[in-house]
């Protein structure tokens, strides 16, 4: 008569394993030995109850051998021979087990499946960082997931004490927190939903206006640019002509700048959408940065850090942190040496954005220009990464610059200018 148990020997097991090959090979009354195309080898009890076919892990081979496999899978027989079932049994205690996590360990998976691998920017990571440690833990951390309700969100929102916008950012990071709670199915429901910041702060403060800069302040402010510094002058210059993000520019590598080709590589992790663009250097823009380059030494970085204390802080070389240059112009501004509207970095953009217009280029180039993402099917389908539109627009900008810092005569409004082209 054929053995019907008892099958499979560990030097079956050595050799399917050993061959690599996809195998699913029966010690007999259910039990089952399986070697994934990933690599796993595993024990499987396959059985029936309630006249359906169910199966369940019993563990990984070799850390479950063969002798303790069959062990394992003759008491689960004996519990399906009495009317139980196995792989229910499992999921249940998997989902109490699920339901008892606290919230510290809540904010331990969200961080390390959702804040790591590089899926945000840097800066989003660490303002997340910021609401956890200094507003979630030390109000929840202790607390079930499975009982903290809307009424507690509220409360931690209230009690924070925090800003109109640093509650709202703070809301975002506990309902993003919750929505992994949910994708875990540790709770049903996120207890986030329907709150209302407004009910809970009052209207929102008013935006601050961004500021474009008119012909007539540059025409005051960059002839006397240098107050700020060498560095901070050249940066402000290509920040002002490059419309790129502060962000962007600090991180900037000497090994994405193609000088000789005339382009400028601002990578996936250095930017606001993850997504990397190529950046048109004009001739006059490519003088600033290799200028810039000159001055950074042996660093990696277009603007390196200046202080020991910085790069002693992230161990090496790093670049100058992103609010160096705004540093800079307001001590300028507290110093009398800057005599216009009070600006910031971020205001570059603005102000180019609406040079642009003036200077007669299109509203979609001049959207290019700040890599803002285009809508409908122009975002579809244009997918080039150099757009030769965004150079002249660049070029026409940069050529203000200069002559606002000059005092030479403004070049006349770009004719003819097509909107963007669609790529065929």
């Amino acid at each position: 008569m054929a053995k019907t148990t008892n099958r499979l020997t560990d030097i079956h097991l050595k050799r399917w394993i050993a061959k690599g090959e996809p195998v699913a090979k029966s010690d007999g009354d259910g039990l089952t030995f399986t070697f994934s195309k990933g690599g796993t080898a595993a024990w499987v009890l396959r059985y029936r109850t309630g006249g359906r076919r169910k199966e369940l892990t019993l563990g990984n081979y070799p850390d479950l051998g063969l002798a303790a496999a069959r062990e394992k899978a003759r008491a689960h027989r004996v519990a399906v021979d009495g009317g139980r079932d196995p792989a229910a049994e499992k999921q249940e205690a998997k989902t109490r087990a699920m339901a008892a996590w606290t919230m510290r360990e809540l904010v331990a998976d969200y961080r390390e499946k959702c804040l790591q691998g590089g899926n945000l920017a840097p800066g989003t990571v660490k303002y997340r960082e910021y609401d956890l440690q200094g507003v979630v833990l030390p109000r929840l951390g202790s607390r079930d997931v499975q009982r903290v309700t809307t009424t507690d969100i509220v409360s931690v929102l209230i009690d924070a004490k925090r800003t109109w916008t640093i509650t709202r950012r703070v809301k975002t990071t506990l309902t993003q927190l919750f929505d992994h709670a949910v994708a875990l199915r540790i709770v049903p429901a996120n207890p986030c939903a329907g709150i209302k910041l407004n009910a809970l702060k009052g209207p929102r403060p008013p935006v601050r206006k961004r500021v474009m800069l008119s012909e007539a302040e540059l025409r005051k402010l960059l002839p006397d640019i240098k107050v700020i510094g060498m560095e901070n002058a050249l940066a402000f210059r290509i920040l002002l002509a490059t419309c790129v993000r502060t962000s962007e520019l600090v991180q900037a590598k000497k090994a994405d700048i193609d000088l000789s080709g005339g382009s400028w590589w601002v990578p996936d992790s250095n930017t606001k959408t993850r997504k990397g663009f190529s950046v048109p250097l004009t001739p006059t823009v490519a003088a600033w940065f290799r200028e810039l380059i000159d001055l950074s030494g042996g660093s990696d970085y277009l603007l390196p850090a200046r202080q020991e204390r910085r790069r002693r802080n992230v161990g090496g070389d790093t670049h100058v942190a992103a609010t160096t240059l705004w540093a800079a112009i307001c001590r300028a501004f507290d110093r009398k040496e800057i005599e216009i509207r009070r600006f910031t970095p971020h205001d570059t953009r603005s102000t180019a954005k609406g040079h642009l217009r003036n200077l007669g280029f299109s509203r979609e180039i001049s959207e290019v220009a700040l890599n803002h993402v285009l809508e409908g099917m122009e975002r579809i389908y244009d997918v080039r990464e150099e757009i030769p539109e965004r150079r002249v627009a660049l070029e026409k900008w940069a050529g203000l610059i200069v002559a606002c810092e000059n005092g030479e005569p403004s070049p006349p409004p770009a004719s003819n200018v097509v909107p963007l082209r669609s790529a065929a």
